[in-house]
């Protein structure tokens, strides 16, 4: 999908940066792949959220769409639980970008770093579209 800074989150929490500093992907398919090697801290019972850990230690959530956590789970399948270790390219979920585009009001998938050490800011690694695998940014 296509790779933007989380200033231009359609949601002002996110793009003050409120819950910390990131990017977000507007989603060209419904399927969500763990970026790095690391460990799901923990997944929303609502289904459209999970808490990461690297390898290396840096916290990240994924939230998918903006509102989405009133849906209560409908529209996304979770293939990981609390605690699993993932490898980068191992399926996290899959949501149905059409439901969630007809009952929350966007489908942007966003990475927020929850935990950047001071100073350090998330820098756009792709100039546009990015696909699963793909460096997305660097600190």
């Amino acid at each position: 999908g296509s790779l933007h800074p989380i200033t231009e989150a359609p949601d002002e929490a996110f793009a003050s940066k409120m819950t910390g500093d990131g990017f977000f992907v507007t989603p060209t398919d419904g399927t969500v792949y763990a970026p790095e090697d690391g460990t799901v801290t923990f997944v929303f019972d609502t289904k459209h959220a999970m808490g990461m850990t690297t390898a290396d230690g840096v916290e990240y959530l994924l939230h998918i769409g903006i509102d989405t956590v009133k849906l209560e789970g409908k529209g996304f399948k979770v293939f990981v639980e609390n605690g699993q270790d993932v490898k980068k390219g191992d399926k996290l979920m899959e949501f149905d970008d059409e439901y969630i585009k007809a009952n929350a009001p966007s489908d942007a998938c966003l990475c927020i770093f929850t935990d950047l050490e001071e100073g350090k800011e998330v820098h756009l690694a792709a100039e546009d579209n990015v696909k699963a695998g793909d460096q997305a940014v660097w600190f």
